[in-house]
């Protein structure tokens, strides 16, 4: 085994390290002590034992961050990818032990002349065969842990401590093939569990598991970056709470196909939404040569067994307009062009939110090429279930009650089948 212990090793003498380790599939020792580092990078055949009381610090340098990655442009039009921890095409790593990785993210807040390209925290692209245990991700600058186009990946046991910018993103899986999340504890400022495609290539078999969350938007995503289809998802025994931007959305733009989805045995705790279904038409590109012409459809989606209570989302302000202002409602919206198909929502008991004391008046706005958020259908006419442009949505055993007193009727339907 290889052995770290001097608190004042260069990131160029603790990647040596690294490849040592890796070349010779021996384990990597990281003992407790505070290492500040740049930009390090993940080998074939690696087992990092980074032990409690050890901590992996991201440098205050920009410059300590290498931009030899694989670089991209997100939903919200910034150039990402730099990291603190990085791997590209490795097959075979472990991470585990008790200790922490942390991006220092305030330290490139608002004010930092590089915040829009601020680096993520750990960051995988085409790996296999990788696990992370028993470690906890804090204040990274971006994203904390995204995972792209990568198979065979268990994150066990982490911790997600991250509210320090915009975008604290606790876990992406991005165009990943069997993926399991299990007994991960997240308190992140951005969506907590999300799933993405920004190339053109499924994410599939995907199991989330005894999670605990609360996050200041969404607990559990798929979408908004969509390219690539999404199949065989089971997100179950998870607890959420104060929870800002909704519990549940389903929202593939780009032309995915979402379908094979269960969602089940789900406790809410003063959470807005909680439950966002709706399609959309942005199709935009990510990556050059990855696109959809398209929309794609929702379809053989089942959320069962959920309890709990939704409060009305804070209302604020994004880039000029109302942002996270929604009114608490189920919601499953297709488009008339992309009709959802086969959504079931059963033994569901529900307090929400209520309080609307006029009825809208209007038709309610279709989400076409916006970004796709459960706000952006103003307040809705129902308080407590509104479908829309669905082929065989099943209702069963649904208990909906309210904590204020609501003008608008329980539950309106529009062009169902």
């Amino acid at each position: 085994m290889i052995t770290i212990t001097d608190k004042h090793i260069t990131t160029a003498a603790f990647q040596k390290a690294i490849d040592e380790a890796a070349a010779n599939q021996t384990e990597l020792i990281v003992e407790p002590g505070a290492y500040v580092l740049g930009t390090i990078f993940l080998r074939d055949n690696l087992t990092m034992n980074l032990k409690k009381g050890a901590y992996i610090l991201g440098s205050a340098d920009f410059e300590e961050y290498s931009s030899d990655v694989n670089l991209f442009t997100d939903a919200v039009d910034n150039l990402r990818g730099k990291s603190l921890v990085y791997a590209e095409d490795v097959k075979n790593v472990k991470i585990y032990g008790g200790g922490v990785i942390s991006g220092r993210g305030a330290i490139f807040g608002t004010s930092h002349p590089h915040h829009l390209e601020r680096p993520f925290l750990v960051r995988m692209i085409r790996c296999e065969d990788i696990t992370l245990e028993n470690i906890t991700l804090r204040d990274s600058a971006a994203w904390n842990l995204h995972l792209m186009d990568c198979e065979n990946v268990t994150v066990k046991d982490v911790a997600v401590k991250s509210r320090v910018n915009e975008n604290n993103d606790a876990i992406d899986i991005d165009a990943c093939r069997n993926v399991r999340i299990d007994g991960c504890d997240l308190d992140t400022g951005d969506d907590a569990i999300c799933l993405k495609a920004t190339v053109d290539k499924p994410c599939r078999n995907v199991h989330v598991t005894n999670c605990t969350i609360t996050t200041n938007w969404a607990a559990m995503k798929i979408g908004t970056e969509s390219v690539g289809d999404f199949e065989d998802v089971t997100i179950s025994d998870c607890f959420v709470y104060d929870c800002n931007g909704c519990g549940i959305k389903i929202c593939p733009v780009d032309g995915a196909n979402a379908k094979n989805i269960t969602i089940e045995r789900i406790r809410f705790v003063n959470t807005t939404g909680p439950i966002f279904i709706a399609n959309g038409e942005r199709l935009r590109v990510y990556h050059e040569g990855h696109q959809r012409f398209q929309p794609g459809i929702i379809e053989n989606v089942t959320i069962s067994d959920i309890e709990g209570d939704a409060i009305n989302a804070i209302g604020t302000t994004y880039k000029g307009e109302a942002w996270g202002n929604a009114k608490s409602c189920i919601v499953v919206s297709g488009t008339p062009q992309a009709r959802l198909k086969n959504v079931v929502i059963q033994n569901l008991r529900m307090a929400m939110a209520g309080g609307v004391s006029e009825v809208p008046t209007g038709a309610v706005p279709e989400m076409g090429v916006r970004y796709p958020e459960f706000h952006n259908f103003g307040v809705l006419p129902a308080w407590g279930v509104y479908v829309r442009h669905a082929d065989g949505f099943v209702s069963e055993n649904v208990e909906l009650t309210l904590k204020e007193e609501d003008a608008r009727d329980m539950c309106v339907f529009e062009d169902i089948r």
